[in-house]
């Protein structure tokens, strides 16, 4: 038996809608604007059919327990002594009142039902999913042993895999009165509590059914369909006589949700990729996703429909996987990813600047990059990374948004552009970056200031503005690394947002207030043997305070009233 099997059966229409209701009202995590992870499995499900003689207890419907329950409990001194003890025999009430276990056949409406006889029921086969289970169950109405070869009995069948010791619901076939002198046959649905097998005899019957299974990020359903043989009793010269009668099997079983990182990890296999439980993506390499439209885009890979699928739970012929989340596999795939990304979003049309770094802010902040380090780049720094011959489209648009985009501080300043492997000079950057005014405060906003390297490059700028008050703000530390804060310095942490994903410079003079963006980190500044040289491209951008984000005009006023 599998564990933790707590199922129930509703009809087809029910359960679909149910489930077709919710999936609809999921997102996949971190992305509210794509579709839920769906997938649907099929395969063939082998059974058996057993005789086997066993003591079982299944939950019936009980409306006279029910009421008689609710009488005692509205008026226990009307209730006549017998039916007070047979309550407290089964546990239901004492003098207190209703017990747990009453309340719970109040609240049901159903109650043990124990009995014993010979049943034949259809278990599955050793299934890599279900175990041995049984699905379908039929009382024989034989009142002696039955005239089969034994296979399990006494203690070796009461702890066979074929015991039942957890609630689950199954199909049972039994006799149901028409009339006084009539009965017929119902299939009808019940939930077993428990099943002890007394003698268990070699098996009569096999058949093969159809399992479809249907599971996403907040629900599993399963569904076992096909058609069995059951049997017809009759009596005739003291000898019970049968003859078999087909019976549809469909049972519905609302399960199995934890084997999904089982299906999953097949899954991610397909595409050269492993399953990441926590994340609940796939991490996969961006030339496994690329021939899938919108991968990049969605970090979700549309649809894929595949013939056989291996996993630790067998094999299944059919499998349709909607909407995958995915990732990238790591910080060098990342980049990738994203020079993706900005080819695509840049080639399509031309962008105005705003809505370029909306997008783009939008699309780096997705949850599923949070384990990597990208920059927000634009204008010089894309121009750098995109080459004019392999992608001219998304060049010059980019070159045209360099063109159209209005810098209302450019007559008094103008951009600084550093070239790669040129020496630095850091003192006379800062001097420039800051009119040559004595700076009283600094303000460095980076969300990557983490590594080793960077901690030592945000001590150089520091040593060169060695009277000025620092803050640094930057995300919280990845993976157990922190910056190292230069004397004078203090850091605060930022959250996520779209307006963060710059590099600014603000230094805050006894006259003027000197805001700058920049297209690099701190990495820019390389250091070898004590002298300083460029490594990259980056490039400064003047910015009035109004032109900043939010965030920065507030901590500058506030760096104002504090100076006050």
């Amino acid at each position: 038996m599998s564990g933790n099997q707590k199922n129930r059966m509703k009809s087809l229409a029910e359960r679909k809608g149910n489930a077709q209701g919710e999936a609809a009202n999921q997102s996949s995590p971190g992305d509210g604007k794509t579709g839920s992870l769906a997938l649907t499995l099929s395969r063939t499900v082998q059974l058996k059919r057993y005789p086997i003689i066993a003591r079982v207890t299944f939950l019936r419907e009980r409306p006279d327990l029910v009421s008689l329950l609710k009488g005692i409990q509205n008026n226990p001194a009307d209730m006549p002594p017998r039916l007070k003890q047979y309550l407290k025999q089964e546990t239901l009430w004492n003098e207190s009142g209703i017990t747990d276990k009453g309340q719970q056949v109040i609240d049901s409406g159903r109650f043990e039902a124990k009995e014993r006889g010979l049943y034949h029921i259809w278990y599955t086969e050793n299934d890599p999913l279900f175990g041995i289970r049984p699905t379908f169950i039929q009382r024989d109405t034989a009142f002696f042993e039955p005239n089969m070869q034994s296979w399990k009995k006494g203690p070796d069948a009461a702890r066979s895999n074929f015991r039942v010791d957890e609630s689950l619901q199954l199909s049972v076939l039994e006799e149901s009165f028409v009339d006084r002198n009539k009965t017929e046959l119902k299939n009808i649905s019940l939930q077993i509590i428990s099943l002890e097998p007394e003698v268990i005899c070699s098996p009569e019957k096999s058949a093969e059914i159809q399992l479809e299974w249907t599971l996403d990020f907040s629900q599993s359903l399963v569904s076992l369909k096909g058609q069995l043989d059951m049997l017809n009793f009759q009596t005739q010269g003291g000898q019970n006589k049968s003859s078999s009668r087909p019976e549809a099997l469909e049972v519905y079983i609302d399960d199995f949700s934890d084997r999904l990182n089982d299906v999953m990890a097949a899954i991610a296999e397909k595409f050269d990729g492993r399953w990441l439980p926590e994340e609940q993506r796939v991490s996969t390499r961006l030339e496994q996703i690329q021939r899938y439209p919108s991968a990049v885009q969605k970090f979700q890979i549309g649809s894929l429909n595949c013939s056989s699928l291996k996993t630790k739970i067998g094999e299944f012929h059919s499998v349709l996987a909607k909407h995958i989340p995915i990732q990238p596999a790591n910080q060098s795939d990342a980049e990738d990813w994203q020079h993706c990304w900005l080819k695509d979003f840049y080639s399509r049309k031309y962008q105005s600047s705003t809505e370029a770094r909306k997008q783009q802010s939008e699309w780096l902040d997705h949850i599923a990059l949070n384990d990597f380090e990208l920059p927000l780049k634009e204008q010089q720094s894309l121009l750098s990374e995109l080459s004019r011959e392999s992608q001219p489209s998304a060049y010059w648009h980019i070159a045209a948004m360099a063109d159209l985009t209005p810098s209302r501080s450019r007559k008094q300043r103008m951009p600084i552009s550093l070239v790669n492997g040129d020496v630095l000079d850091l003192d006379q950057l800062i001097q420039q970056l800051s009119g040559s005014e004595d700076i009283e405060h600094i303000i460095y906003s980076d969300r990557y200031v983490h590594t080793p390297r960077q901690s030592r490059n945000l001590n150089h700028v520091a040593a060169f503005l060695a009277d000025a008050e620092g803050l640094l703000l930057t995300l919280d530390k990845q993976h157990g690394k922190e910056a190292e804060l230069p004397d004078n310095w203090s850091r605060e942490i930022l959250q996520k947002q779209n307006d963060n994903h710059g590099r600014y410079w603000i230094l805050i003079g006894t006259k003027h207030t000197w805001c700058w963006e920049c297209s690099s980190g701190l990495d820019f500044i390389r250091e070898t043997d004590g002298r300083f040289s460029v490594d990259g491209s980056p490039t400064f951008t003047p910015k009035e305070v109004s032109e900043l984000p939010r965030y920065l005009q507030d901590r500058i006023n506030n760096t104002a009233v504090e100076a006050l």
